[in-house]
C-alpha cells in the first residue's frame, strides 16, 4: 500500500518584534528618501532659473563703454520739470497682486517687500549714498553680481517695477528668510555714478535677494536677470 502524501503546506513563522520594527524602519526611511528626491527635483524645477543666475558666470555686471550724460553733484533733480512729468511710483506684483505705490507713500499695508524697496529707491533717487550702504549685508558677495557704488549723484530713476517672486523664498532657519524680486526702471539722463552698464531708454531687469535675520533686512545679492 502507498504511503499517504503529506499535503500540509509549511506555515510561514510570524516575524519577531525586533524584524517588524526593522521592517516598519525600513519602509519610512524608504519614504523619507523617496519624498527628499521629489523635493530636490521640484526645487531644481522651480528655483532652477534663480539658482543659475546667481551662481552662474555670465549673471553678473557688464560695464558699457558710452558716454554717459555729465555728472554734477550739486544738481537737484527735482527741479527737472521732464524728469518731474515721468512715473516715478513703484509698481509691486506679488503673486496675483499687483499695485502702485507713491514712493512716499505709506506702502506697509502691502508688505515689509515693498517699504524695503521705497527706501531703497529714495536712497538712490536722492543720492544718499550713505544711506544706501546700510542696506547691503556686510556678506554681500560682488563675484558674479553688481558691484557696490561707493558714491553717487541723485539719479533720475522713474518706471520701476518690483515683483516678489515668492516660489523661490527660502526659509533658512526660524530667524532666518530669504526673498527675492525682480526689479526693473530705467534711468532718465544716465551719468553712470550709479549703474554704468545701461543706456537711458536701457530696462535690464536685475533680481535682488533680500536677507531677513529677525527684523533687519538686508541686500545679499544682485545680479542680471535677463529672463525676467
Amino acid at each position: 500500500m502507498q504511503a499517504p502524501t503529506n499535503t500540509t503546506k509549511k506555515q510561514k513563522k510570524p516575524l519577531t518584534p525586533r524584524k517588524k520594527i526593522l521592517l516598519g524602519l525600513l519602509i519610512i526611511l524608504g519614504i523619507m528618501t523617496a519624498s527628499v528626491i521629489v523635493s530636490v527635483i521640484f526645487e531644481v524645477a522651480v528655483n532652477g532659473e534663480y539658482y543659475s543666475a546667481f551662481y552662474s558666470g555670465g549673471s553678473g555686471y557688464e560695464p558699457l563703454d558710452v558716454l554717459f550724460a555729465p555728472a554734477d553733484y550739486e544738481t537737484d533733480i527735482f527741479e527737472d520739470e521732464n524728469y518731474l512729468s515721468m512715473n516715478r511710483a513703484i509698481k509691486y506684483i506679488d503673486g496675483a497682486q499687483s499695485t502702485e505705490v507713491a514712493l512716499d507713500e505709506d506702502g506697509s499695508f502691502y508688505g515689509s517687500g515693498l517699504v524695503f524697496f521705497q527706501k531703497y529707491f529714495n536712497c538712490v533717487i536722492g543720492g544718499d549714498y550713505e544711506t544706501y550702504q546700510t542696506l547691503i549685508s556686510d556678506n554681500y558677495d560682488e563675484k558674479n553680481a553688481y558691484p557696490i557704488p561707493e558714491k553717487f549723484t541723485m539719479q533720475k530713476i522713474h518706471s520701476i517695477s518690483v515683483e516678489h517672486r515668492g516660489d523661490a523664498d527660502t526659509i533658512v532657519s526660524q530667524n532666518e528668510v530669504r526673498r527675492y524680486y525682480v526689479v526693473k526702471y530705467q534711468i532718465y539722463q544716465n551719468n553712470g555714478t550709479f549703474r554704468d552698464d545701461i543706456r537711458p531708454s536701457d530696462v535690464l531687469p536685475l533680481l535682488f535677494e533680500l536677507t531677513t535675520i529677525g527684523e533687519d533686512t538686508k541686500i545679499t545679492k544682485i545680479v542680471k536677470f535677463p529672463g525676467a
